[in-house]
Formats: structure tokens, sequence, C-alpha cells
């Protein structure tokens, strides 16, 4: 095995795997109570909410899947973190307050209190089935690939085929466009995905040079793709394995080894050790993005981020660094991404069990906010060194004449741009690698457990359960989704997949959490809001979200005017919006047909005293304003006026911290201390630079 890691680079990093578990032991040695395991006790600084709140937030796929999606889709990508804010900011002010307030140990719990045990299991369902099977899985996978690929090092690259259709729809010919390497044997050739013996190949020194058609092929209509050709087998090591790809028994090895070492330190120390493991993993996190960032931005093709963005808007250039693509665009529309993507975030900033616990562990409301704002500052590094650099690579690459897959980009400028330096930095990048990967799987196997534990076991199986039989069952839980996560990663997901699995996570994710982030929202706002309404929206938003989309494919089809404004296939994130509407329209008639519980209309923002009527209305008109001028902004910018980006950026950064200032000088008045003390102050700084942003890569 060719491995990218010298001696020095295995040190450092299996060295950081029996750190990061030692550290996770040592944090949870002392875990008396239910509090202290599920809550790591009340007792968590800022900084700690800020480190395991970025680090459960970002896992290898930011690393690897957000690199490869800036790669093949561009800087688009960077709404994902930018909006983020938003979320960031609803749950600061709005969603936490009332948690914190009614001192829950989990979400579902508050969704009992204000409707019913209905909407309690409707959701701990729904948190189970994305932390385990939409979350866990796909950790696993990208996480033991991403592993291999970097142990395994070099072992050559597929060979690459397209197949010529004439317009009977057939194939006429084959051309090779890369012939590969390191074929020990020929490899066995699959059309769409199905082997077939009508293709032989023609082998030289290794390569591929000649696909000859000798028997039937299948023919392909006009309005769909043409076939893919793909290649299976014909590794000089390993005849069974294609040139570049994962061994699958070293992928199970793989999965295997993270289990063993996330499951010690979750099942023995609980939150506490994810929390004081996931500080370690986010700088190590930072450190491996910005080296590889600092490299590639570094080559001589590159020349820099300002070189960067010269080359993107000249000729050569394919305008990745915008932020916008067209409202049909199949991956991030940015009709979708002011909408669709809002409700993702919403839900997972606001209503998400595995963030909102962070939170719930720090020591004070102060601490939980500051920690959530630095949390932000982080994410808004991530456009720059992931999905940045995955631009980079585009053009670095270009130049090279190097075909890449998009999952494989962060593999490849490892092998060509930083083994070469030494130093161990390669271990230390695959290092913070592996630390994303476990701060987000121990995330999920706590929280997920953390339900299980207080939703169903001690709601329903034994009310009466002692703290020492509420850990236990906890770590059971822990050991139940490990195991089945991991069969079901083994089993289900291909080691050698070219899919892009950001995109495939937040898909799944968002046909789940429609209704969600509605109960959850109208239920704080509204006191009409009705138990049955409740679980309506939850239920019905799973529905719509799963139904929606093949009913707009029979609208669309034969309708140009749709397709030409939305494509032919709607894209998941109009999907997300539209289920959240149509949610939210039944929770108001479901509610508006049900009798309000007098007691549960209280445990809202003005009935738990988190805002006032009057507060509630200021914030309203301001955020109302606010959207007017960010719209009339960007249709200035569209139009092509003399309003640039960049003065469009100054001014809506300007005007937003100045909303946020204003708040914050009154808080400070009425406290007594100075104005940059208060989370305010820092909160604004964080939105004027997402709003910034939007703006300026318009």
């Amino acid at each position: 095995m060719n491995s990218l890691l010298s001696t020095t680079d295995l040190i450092i990093f299996f060295g950081s795997l029996v750190a990061i578990m030692g550290v996770g032991l040592w944090a949870g040695r002392r875990e008396d109570s239910s509090e202290d395991y599920f809550l790591a006790g009340k007792n968590t600084r800022w900084w700690g909410v800020a480190g395991s709140i970025f680090g459960s937030n970002v896992s290898a796929n930011h690393i690897v899947g957000m690199m490869g999606v800036g790669f093949a889709v561009g800087f688009a990508q960077s709404h994902f973190e930018i909006t983020a804010i938003a979320g960031l900011l609803m749950l600061c002010y709005f969603f936490l307050p009332v948690y914190r307030k009614l001192n829950v140990f989990t979400l579902s719990d508050y969704l009992s209190k204000r409707y019913d045990d209905r909407s309690r299991v409707s959701y701990a369902l729904i948190m189970v089935v994305i932390m385990v099977v939409i979350q866990m899985v796909p950790g696993f996978y990208i996480g033991s690939r991403s592993i291999n690929l970097l142990l395994q090092g070099d072992t050559g690259r597929k060979a690459i085929a397209e197949a010529v259709v004439s317009d009977d729809g057939r194939i006429s010919e084959v051309n090779v466009v890369y012939g590969g390497d390191a074929y020990g044997s020929p490899p066995k050739i699959l059309l769409d995905g199905d082997l077939t013996e009508a293709l032989s190949p023609a082998m030289e020194a290794g390569q591929l040079t000649k696909l000859t058609i000798t028997g039937e092929l299948p023919s392909f209509p006009k309005d769909k793709p043409g076939p893919v050709i793909s290649f299976s087998g014909g590794n000089a090591q390993n005849p069974e394995i294609s040139p570049g790809d994962v061994d699958p028994f070293h992928y199970k090895l793989g999965i295997l080894i993270m289990a063993i070492v996330t499951g010690a330190y979750v099942i023995l120390g609980g939150l506490r050790a994810v929390i004081v493991t996931d500080v370690i993993q986010s700088v190590l996190l930072l450190l491996a993005g910005l080296l590889v960032a600092y490299v590639t931005f570094s080559q001589p093709e590159i020349g820099g981020w300002g070189n960067l963005v010269e080359r993107d808007l000249g000729k050569e250039g394919v305008e990745r660094l915008h932020l916008y693509n067209g409202s049909d665009h199949p991956a991030l529309p940015w009709t979708g991404v002011l909408t669709g993507l809002m409700v993702l975030h919403f839900y997972y900033w606001g209503t998400n069990q595995f963030i909102v616990q962070r939170a719930l562990s720090a020591r004070s409301d102060k601490e939980a906010r500051m920690g959530i704002l630095a949390a932000g500052f982080f994410k808004l590094l991530i456009p720059f060194f992931s999905i940045g650099t995955g631009i980079a690579a585009y053009y670095l690459f270009k130049d090279r004449n190097m075909d890449v897959a998009q999952d494989a980009v962060f593999i490849k400028l490892l092998t060509e741009l930083i083994a070469p330096l030494g130093y161990g930095l390669v271990g230390l990048i695959a290092a913070g690698m592996i630390g994303a990967i476990l701060s987000s799987l121990d995330s999920m196997m706590n929280s997920a457990a953390t339900i299980m534990t207080f939703d169903i076991y001690k709601r329903y199986v034994n009310p009466d359960a002692s703290d020492k039989q509420l850990i236990s069952m906890g770590r059971i839980w822990i050991v139940v989704f490990i195991v089945f996560a991991g069969v079901f990663t083994i089993f289900t997901m291909d080691p050698n997949s070219e899919d892009s699995f950001f995109l495939h996570v937040a898909k799944h994710q968002g046909n789940l959490i429609a209704g969600v982030v509605i109960a959850f929202a109208l239920g704080m706002f509204w006191k009409k809001a009705t138990a049955a309404g409740g679980v309506a929206a939850i239920v019905s938003g799973v529905i719509f979200s799963y139904s929606i989309p093949p009913a707009y494919a029979m609208l669309a089809e034969g309708n140009d005017a749709l397709i030409e404004l939305f494509g032919a296939k709607l894209n998941f994130l109009h999907g997300a919006f539209l289920s959240a509407i149509l949610s939210l329209i039944v929770h108001v008639l479901v509610s508006k047909s049900t009798q309000p519980d007098e007691e549960k209309a209280k445990l809202t923002w003005t009935g738990l005293g988190v805002f006032t009527p009057a507060q509630l209305a200021v914030f309203g008109k301001t955020l109302l304003i606010s959207l007017g001028i960010y719209g009339l902004l960007g249709a200035l910018v569209a139009l092509d006026t003399m309003v640039t980006p960049v003065i469009a950026a100054w001014i809506g950064a300007a005007w937003t911290f100045l909303c946020f200032f204003l708040s914050a000088r009154l808080k400070a008045s009425e406290s007594g201390e100075p104005v940059y003390k208060e989370d305010r102050f820092w909160a604004g700084g964080l939105a004027s630079c997402a709003i910034f942003m939007m703006y300026y890569f318009f």
C-alpha cells in the first residue's frame, strides 16, 4: 500500500485518535446525575458551547463534501453557511429563551408541554431517523472513505470513456477520453451501472486504449441522458478493485475503528466528554482547512484569492465565484436559497436536538448566546477555506489536465500539494478531518440517546427511573445506534460513489422537517395553536415533502414556461418551502377547528415573558423595513445600476449593524455595562458580515 502518510504523519494521526479518546474519557469520568451525563451539568462556558456547536455542525461533509460542491457547482454553496447566521440568531433570541425557561432536556419535551404527547413522539421519531440514518450513516461513509484514500495513497485513476449515440438511439462508437493508470488486468465494463460484455477493452502498458463494440447494446431515447460508462476492477494491486477505489474490507475496518473510538468516550463520558473533545476537534479542523486552503491558493496557477477572482471573471472563467444561480438551477437556485434553505436553517439551528442541546448545557443564558454567536463567526470562514478552495482546485486541476471526481477533490489536493511538503502536514490534516468526523458522530449518538431515554423510556416505560437507570439506558441506546448505523452504512453505501453527499444529506433531511419548524414557530408565536394543529403540521409536512415533487413533475410535463422558470425537476429547496407553507395552512385550519388549552397557550413568547407584545411589534416592523431595503438593494444590483455589489454590501451591512447596535445600546444603558459587552453588539457584527457577503459575491 502506497500510503500518503509518512511515519511522522502516522504518529500525528493515530496519536490524535488516542488523545481524543483519552481526553473524552477523562472529561466525563464523573457523571453522577442524568443532568451531568446528558447536559454536562449545565455548567458549560461560552467557548465550550461555541466549539461544540461548530464541531457538531462541521463534519467531513463540510471539508470533503463542500469542497467537492464548490469544485463542481461553485460559490453558491456558501449560502448554506452565510444564511445559517439567520438560524443562529433565531436560536439565540427566539427559541433558546423558551427552552431554558421551561428547563427541558429535549425539544420533544417542549412540544409535549405546548401541545401533547402525539407531537412529542412524532418529533422524537423524526429526529432519531435524521440523526442516525441521515446524519450518522453518511458520516461513517465519508469518514471511512476519506481516511482510506489517505492511507492507500495514489493508486491510479479510473479510465474515462464516452459513448456517441446516433439519431436512432444506438451507440455508434465509444471514445476513450482518458485511459486510466495502474490497471493490472482489463476492467469489467458497466453501462449505466449494468455489467456488459458488448464492449471489449484493449489495453497497453496498464492503460485502456480502445473500447470496441462487439455485441448488442440497448438504445437510448433522445429525451434522456446518454449512457454512463464506468469500470470495475483491474487494479494492479487488487484485480477486483478499480484504480483509485477504496478496498471494501478497509472501508468496513474504518467504520469499525470510528465506531469504537467515538463510542468509547461518548458511552462513558456523556455530553461533557462530547463538548470537550468537540472543542479540540474544532481547533484541529480549522487548522487543517486553513492549511489546505493556504497551500492551494499559493500554487502558481492560482496566485492567491485576487488572481482567482480575476480569472473566474475573465474570458476563460466559468464564473463560479457568484452566489446566485438561476431559479431553474438543479442544485442551488437563488429562489430556493432565499426560501426553502431558510426553512432548513430554522429547523437545524432552532429546533434540532443535537445542536440546541449544546446551548442548553451552558451555565447561563448569556454564556449560551455568546457561544452561539462565536460559532457563527467560525461558520463564515467555511466559504473561504472549503468552498473557495474547491473553486481554486477546479482551475488547478484544469490547468494540469487532471480529471477528478468532486468528492475526491480533497484527497487529490493532499496527494498533489500537501504530501510533497512533508513535516507531518498530511498527518495534521488527517487528524483535523477525523476530528470533524468524530465531533459530528459523537453529537448524534449523545442526542439521539437523550431523546430515546427521556421521551420514550422515562415517559412510557419507567417514569420513576433513577439517575443511574437513565444513564444506563442512555448508554444502551448509544450502543444500539452505533451498531445500527455501522451495519447500515456497510450494506447500503457504496464506498466508491461519486455522488455529492452534502446535498444528499440536505435533501433527505429537508423532506422531514418542514412541519416540525411550523409546529415550533407557531406554538411559540400563536396562543391559539392547538395540540391537534401541532401534530397535523408535523405529519402533513412529511406527506407534502414526498408528494410535492412528483406532483410538480406531472404539472411541468409539457409546460415550457414552468420548466424555464423552475426546471424540469423541482429542487428540494423549493419543495421544502412549499411544504412549510402548506403545513402552516394545515396547522392554522386544524387549530381554528379545535379548542385550545388555556394553560398550554401560556407557553408562548409573550406568555413566558420572553417578549412583550410591543417588543414583538417593533421587531416585526424592523424586519419588514430591513427586508424591503435588502430587496431594493438586490434589485438595483441585478438591474446593473450605479449601485454595485460592493456599494450594496456596505449599505446593507451598515443598516444591519445599526439595528442591532441600537438594541445593544438600550440594553447597555439598563445594565450599566459598556455596549461592546452586550451580546447584541456582537450579533450585529455577525449579521453584518453575512449581509456583506451576500451582496459582495452577487
